[in-house]
């Protein structure tokens, strides 16, 4: 019966899994990426850095939801947070959110630079990660909430 009942659990999450990993995202308007665009680039120049790392995490979740979307506007300031940014935290997370811009070439330079170059060892071997995993990229869902807008 015990066994019974963990391959059931089991199944449903299994299930679950895959049935949510097929659900679309509802397409972005004009207007609702407009705003997104204005928000990420004042979000990015925040002075809280918590408010500036949940943005860079918000650029990480918008390109995984929405691989189709353009969300370049937003590689400038993200290598600018690689390269200049005190805390190693955000650095490493402006690498990862460089790192799912798998089209873009300054991308992958940006991060090629700092695995060679940064002065914290984390920094960099995060960095260097990244880079041995660029082309070997495997496949992910993406699990989204559904969100209702009251307005």
């Amino acid at each position: 019966m015990k066994k019974v009942l963990i391959t059931l659990l089991l199944l449903v999450v299994a299930t679950s899994g895959t049935v949510l990993s097929q659900i679309s995202n509802p397409p972005l308007s004009e207007k609702r990426q407009d705003q997104i665009r204005e928000n990420v680039l004042a979000g990015l120049e925040h002075r809280s850095m918590e408010v500036q790392a949940d943005y860079v995490q918000l650029l990480v979740d918008l390109k995984r939801a929405y691989p189709d979307y353009n969300f370049d506007y937003a590689i400038i300031p993200l290598m600018d947070k690689l390269k200049n940014e005190s805390d190693p935290g955000i650095r490493i997370l402006a690498a990862l959110a460089l790192y799912e811009y798998q089209d873009s070439r300054m991308s992958k330079f940006a991060i090629q630079q700092t695995a060679k170059y940064d002065g914290s060892e984390r920094v960099a071997r995060h960095c260097q990660t990244l880079i041995r995993k660029w082309d070997n990229r495997a496949e992910r869902p993406v699990y989204t909430a559904q969100v209702v807008y009251p307005f």
